[in-house]
């Protein structure tokens, strides 16, 4: 595979998980109490705050599984078994993590703008999954392309959900979680080659 390939491949493995058009009618609700000045800082410093996180986990994930002994295949199995209950969540509607009330700037784009709508379980175990198979580099340039194509759709989220219809919306929303439960399943099946079960 080649290095435009592997970027191509984990910007759309990142994409999937991200979610940004499927995200737009939380951040649009979230924010719907806020001046546009107010909206584009809480979306800025969410954005930079799932960033940091994603990138931290990325690299500090990394160092502490090798800490623990946990080897790749086993890591695929693990991540993909949290991408699949992750997906599987979202299809359905179970809810997991946040989906509460807006407090002040600060704290809403942290918490649950940056981490759990944009830097969630399934997120990190994404980037952490692209690094392992294609490296440092492709997985900070996934982190960032994704993040900068995110950052203007929540930004215009009210927009977004206006043209699309709240229907419309969760209708790709769904349809990312399901694409999602297929890369959870290869990367399992992956792991457990690798594992020397299958």
């Amino acid at each position: 595979m080649t290095g435009l390939d592997a970027l191509l491949t984990s910007f759309i493995m990142l994409f999937v998980v991200l979610d940004p058009v499927g995200a737009a009618p939380y951040v649009a609700s979230l924010t719907s109490r806020l001046s546009r000045d107010e909206r584009v800082r809480v979306v800025t410093w969410a954005i930079i705050s799932a960033g940091v996180l994603l990138l931290g986990f990325a690299f500090v994930g990394t160092l502490l599984f090798g800490v623990l002994g946990i080897d790749t295949g086993e890591f695929k199995v693990a991540a993909g078994l949290m991408l699949l209950v992750y997906a599987a969540a979202d299809l359905f509607e179970v809810p997991i993590g946040f989906r509460g009330d807006d407090g002040d700037e600060a704290s809403l784009a942290i918490f649950p703008i940056a981490t759990p709508l944009l830097a969630g379980p399934g997120s990190v175990a994404t980037i952490l999954y692209i690094k392992d198979a294609f490296g440092a580099g492709v997985a900070v340039a996934s982190v960032l392309v994704n993040l900068a194509v995110a950052y203007p759709i929540l930004l215009t989220s009210a927009s977004i959900v206006s043209l699309l219809g709240r229907h419309g919306a969760l209708l790709i929303g769904k349809f990312m979680s399901l694409i999602m439960v297929a890369f959870a399943v290869s990367i399992i099946r992956e792991g457990l080659v690798e594992i020397g079960v299958v």
